[in-house]
């Protein structure tokens, strides 16, 4: 059960992480109350409450992820691991927004998500493509 919970977390952070438009409606909103839905809340979702410190090292020798559903994010994963908001400001939303780094990789985010789309179940693949109405969470 926790393997199913976890990969279901990890799939939404990642739809999540990779929906520019998600991004650009849930961050800005300044009626928005529920601090999920920000930037600093989605780089915590996946990098803390997920457990994915050392490279998903635990995640792998518990059979959460196998090598080839890895290998297909790694470069993604590498890149936000490395990501740092303009001037260090993880709360100045429109400047992350707007930065070239943080385009591309939610441009290599959409390729990492299409290849990993193609080798989960169906199930997965309506978790990892779920049209998100951060509003019904507010």
């Amino acid at each position: 059960m926790r393997k199913v919970l976890w990969r279901n977390r990890w799939l939404s952070c990642i739809n999540e992480l990779t929906s520019l438009e998600l991004q650009r409606q849930s961050w800005t909103d300044k009626r928005n109350s529920n601090p999920h839905w920000s930037f600093v809340e989605f780089m915590c979702s996946y990098f803390d409450d997920l457990g994915i410190d050392n490279n998903y090292e635990y995640q792998l020798k518990q059979g959460w992820i196998t090598k080839t559903e890895f290998d297909s994010i790694l470069a993604w994963h590498q890149l936000l691991d490395k990501y740092d908001s303009p001037n260090k400001d993880d709360y100045d939303v429109e400047a992350i927004l707007t930065d070239k780094k943080w385009r591309m990789i939610i441009e290599e985010g959409e390729k990492a998500k299409n290849e990993l789309s193609a080798i989960i179940s169906d199930e997965e693949k309506r978790v990892l493509f779920e049209e998100i109405d951060y509003k019904q969470y507010s």
